[in-house]
């Protein structure tokens, strides 16, 4: 986690429920690192309704690159794309299981290792991602996301489906 820019370094809270903005560089085209804001959920997307040992825990370092979701929507991409984040759970975190309605979500592992348990009605699989592995889920699936003893870095895209 070291790695990623710190400059603009908010709580969960404090940057979904505040004004900030998610970039502060000039222009859009490009945008340098340190002039974008990295939020850190802990635990990482908590769910009490989840069965136990899939509600989330640990800490995930969220870096938003591009957002066109609704609280902090940039009004620069037109595509369909919600969300960018360039993501690090710590060794051993996870992501609450929860379930995509509108939007389908693509993962691609850069570094360490994720097992990933898809949940779509009554079928339940899980696999073991490891470094240039990706997954995606697609609207009325959920998915648990489970870090490595070493933790794991990855890219999140998140694209709005059409009804």
């Amino acid at each position: 986690m070291k790695s990623k820019p710190t400059a603009r370094l908010f709580k969960e809270q404090q940057f979904h429920g505040g004004d900030d903005p998610l970039y502060l560089g000039n222009g859009h085209s490009f945008k340098q690192a340190e002039h974008m804001a990295t939020v850190v959920y802990q635990p990482a997307h908590l769910n009490h309704n989840a069965p136990q040992g899939m509600q989330g825990k640990g800490r995930l370092d969220g870096t938003w690159i591009y957002s066109e979701e609704p609280d902090k929507a940039e009004g620069i991409l037109d595509s369909g794309i919600e969300l960018v984040m360039d993501s690090s759970l710590e060794a051993n975190a996870s992501i609450g299981l929860h379930q995509h309605t509108h939007t389908e979500e693509l993962y691609y592992l850069l570094s360490g290792e994720l097992q990933i348990t898809v949940v779509d009605g009554e079928q339940q699989q899980t696999q073991h991602l490891k470094a240039g592995d990706s997954h995606c889920i697609h609207p009325g699936q959920s998915h648990f996301v489970q870090a490595g003893e070493d933790g794991a870095r990855f890219i999140v895209v998140a694209a709005k489906v059409s009804a």
